[in-house]
C-alpha cells in the first residue's frame, strides 16, 4: 500500500493547482452553463477538475479518479480519487465565498485522505487516516458540545429538505438547536470539522460532494454517516453503496450528537 502521507502530499498539490484556477475566474463575468439536474458549471468547474485530473494522471497513474464533471476514469483500480472542483458553484458565480474543492481518496472501501480547500478564504482543512485533521497546519477537532440546545444546526437549502420529504424532521432539528443557518455545502462540513458548528445535514448528495468527509470526521473526532446512519460510501469491493450521482444524504456532527440527530430522520 502506498504511504498515506505521501498520497495527502499529492492530494493537496492538486487542490492547490485547482484553486490558482478558480480564483483567476472568481468574480469574473463569465459564463454559466445550467446541466440537465438545473446546477450551474462554469469554465472554472471544467478546467480546474482538468488540471486535477491531469496532475493525478501524473502522480498516480494506476489510480482511479471519479469527478463531478468529467465522470468515472479506470473503476477497477484499488486506489480511487474522488473529486469535486467547485462543491458550491451556486456560492461561486454569485461571488459568495463559501465554496471550495473537495478531494478524497478511497483504497478499496477506506478512506484514506479527505480535503477541503477554501480558495476565496485561502484555508484548507486536510486529514489523513490515522494523521489527525489540520487547518492551515494547525490540528483541529470537533467541538465537545453535548446538547442539541447548544448547537449550532447548518444546511443548504430549504427548498430541498421540502422537496426530498425532510420538512417535519428538519423544522423539528432546527427548533431544537441553539441557532440555524443555511452555510451549507463544503463550509458547512468545514465548520463542523473544525468546532464551529456542530451538525450539518444535506438531503441528496453525489459521491463526489461528501466523499472526503469520512475521513476527515473520523480524524476531527466527529462523526459521518447517511442520514439512515450509514457509513460507507464504498463497499469492501471499492465499488459505491449507491449512484454517485444524488445517490447519498449526508450528516456529520461532533460525534456527541450524531445518534439524536439521526433519530430526529426516523
Amino acid at each position: 500500500m502506498a504511504e498515506t502521507q505521501d498520497l495527502l502530499k499529492i492530494a493537496l498539490g492538486a487542490s492547490e493547482v485547482a484553486e490558482k484556477i478558480i480564483l483567476s475566474h472568481y468574480q469574473q463575468n463569465i459564463h454559466v452553463e445550467w446541466k440537465k439536474d438545473n446546477t450551474p458549471v462554469t469554465i472554472a468547474d471544467k478546467a480546474s477538475e482538468e488540471a486535477i485530473r491531469n496532475f493525478f494522471a501524473r502522480e498516480t497513474p494506476d489510480f482511479g479518479m471519479i469527478g463531478e464533471e468529467f465522470g468515472v476514469e479506470n473503476p477497477e483500480a484499488e486506489y480511487q480519487w474522488i473529486v469535486d472542483p467547485i462543491d458550491g458553484t451556486k456560492s461561486f458565480i454569485h461571488g459568495v465565498p463559501l465554496f471550495g474543492t473537495l478531494i478524497g481518496l478511497y483504497h478499496q472501501e477506506t478512506p484514506l485522505v479527505g480535503i477541503i480547500r477554501l480558495p476565496a478564504l485561502k484555508s484548507c482543512l486536510w486529514a489523513s487516516r490515522g494523521d489527525g485533521a489540520f487547518v492551515d497546519g494547525v490540528r483541529v477537532h470537533c467541538s465537545q458540545e453535548n446538547e442539541l440546545k447548544n448547537s449550532l444546526v447548518l444546511s443548504g437549502t430549504l427548498n430541498t429538505m421540502e422537496d426530498k420529504g425532510y420538512s417535519e424532521s428538519f423544522t423539528k432539528l432546527r427548533h431544537s438547536a441553539k441557532l440555524y443557518r443555511g452555510w451549507g455545502d463544503c463550509y458547512g462540513y468545514y465548520l463542523v470539522a473544525t468546532g464551529r458548528a456542530e451538525v450539518m445535514v444535506d438531503p441528496v448528495v453525489s459521491l463526489w460532494d461528501v466523499a472526503a468527509m469520512p475521513c476527515i470526521f473520523e480524524e476531527a473526532g466527529g462523526s459521518f454517516s447517511t442520514l439512515r446512519g450509514e457509513k460507507a460510501l464504498f463497499d469492501s469491493d471499492g465499488r459505491p453503496t449507491a449512484s454517485i450521482y444524488e445517490g447519498f444524504t449526508g450528516v456529520a456532527t461532533n460525534g456527541l450528537l450524531h445518534s439524536e440527530v439521526l433519530s430526529v430522520f426516523e
